[in-house]
């Protein structure tokens, strides 16, 4: 007999780079293998022989086995609204063939109960029996201009029910208010909202973000960058779900330039430069935050994209940060420089339809290009 000692639940939703274990015993002993097909979303994905840990019992680890295959896609912000994201949630069904080692007869199987990957890139925890929960936006506060963009990546368990979606102010003004359709499942969305034609009240200090499902509330409160130092920054990062969620910094800006060359001796002996290369380096700092908001300068620093924009061009930029300030006694503002390097000249397209901010120079670089 083939049994399934251990695997995921029916519907579970798993995140991808956590471990998942599965364990498969045999009454058959020596003589025989185990082959696991894997399909994703229905198409095979990969067969695997798994190794026997004795003569009857094989354990085998899906971690990342999908990691490298999701297709992230960049979403900066479009429109206003709520959108349901399934481009990073996949259907995962296996089943295991035992045959012989002697010809590759099989002689039994056994199907797993279907279950569901999510994307992610770091290990964490992830509780899919819980009603509604944000994704990978760690900060309780995130700071926002008056004409920033609000993308909240959550999750949702529904029962025959919808969730709705608040946005208000902290005179208790409703900006923006939106509800789904009644549902059954484990869903993943997107609330996308621009502040830049909202009438703020005078001094309006905070917003408070709020979704809601059966009796479940997520809370998420951005504050309003009233008096900035400089002129504000915008950042976007892809944080561990695969999701590009913006930043607003009102620290210093400061670029700096370095060229290299590389040359070639001719046969007269004197040397030519075939190519100079030049790098820039972007140091941003965020200004002071406070305890509750500082959570977001490690989710850059740890992001494995971040974009910025200029003159309408979103570009990837390499960050280079080396170390965080994580504690300080009797420190309540915090300040750090989040570093970034650029190498201009890179490959462009002739096909590229969007001349304006194909190539890099100081003249895009002006602070009021960085939001639109």
């Amino acid at each position: 007999m083939l049994t399934v000692v251990q695997s995921p639940a029916l519907n579970r939703v798993l995140l991808d780079a956590n471990n998942t274990e599965i364990k498969i015993t045999s009454t058959n002993g020596d003589g025989f293998y185990f082959r696991a097909l894997i399909y994703v979303d229905d198409v095979l994905f990969d067969e695997q022989g798994w190794s026997r840990l004795d003569s009857y019992t094989a354990v085998k680890d899906l971690v990342k086995i999908y990691n490298a295959y999701f297709e992230t896609v960049i979403n900066v912000y479009t429109e206003n609204g709520i959108f349901e994201q399934t481009h990073l949630k996949k259907k995962i069904s296996i089943t295991v063939e035992e045959k012989r080692l002697d010809n590759d007869d099989v002689v039994q199987t056994v199907s797993l109960p279907v279950f569901y990957f999510l994307y992610n890139v770091n290990p964490e925890y992830f509780d899919d029996s819980t009603k509604v929960q944000i994704l990978g936006v760690t900060p309780p506060v995130l700071l926002i201009p008056e004409n920033g963009k609000i993308i909240i990546p959550f999750y949702v368990k529904a029962e025959t029910e919808n969730f709705t979606v608040s946005f208000k102010d902290n005179y208790g003004n409703l900006l923006d208010s939106s509800f789904s359709e009644t549902f059954t499942g484990k869903k993943v969305f997107i609330y996308n909202f621009n502040l830049s034609p909202v009438i703020l009240e005078k001094d309006t200090l905070y917003f408070e973000l709020r979704i809601i499902c059966g009796l479940k509330e997520v809370l998420q409160t951005f504050k309003l960058i009233r008096f900035p130092d400089f002129p504000v920054k915008e950042i976007y990062f892809k944080n561990n779900f695969g999701y590009y969620i913006p930043a607003y910094f009102d620290g210093e800006l400061e670029i700096q330039d370095s060229f290299s060359s590389d040359t070639y001796q001719k046969n007269d002996g004197i040397n030519e430069i075939f190519e100079i290369s030049e790098d820039s380096v972007y140091t941003i700092n965020t200004g002071s935050l406070l305890q509750n908001e500082r959570a977001i300068v490690n989710q850059i620093a740890t992001s494995h994209e971040v974009l910025f924009k200029v003159n309408g061009q979103y570009r990837k930029i390499l960050t280079t940060t080396k170390k965080l300030l994580g504690y300080r006694d009797k420190k309540h503002l915090y300040a750090q420089d989040l570093t970034f390097s650029f190498t201009k000249g890179g490959k462009v397209s002739n096909y590229f339809d969007n001349v304006q901010g194909a190539d890099w120079d100081d003249r895009d670089f002006l602070p009021n290009d960085w939001l639109t």
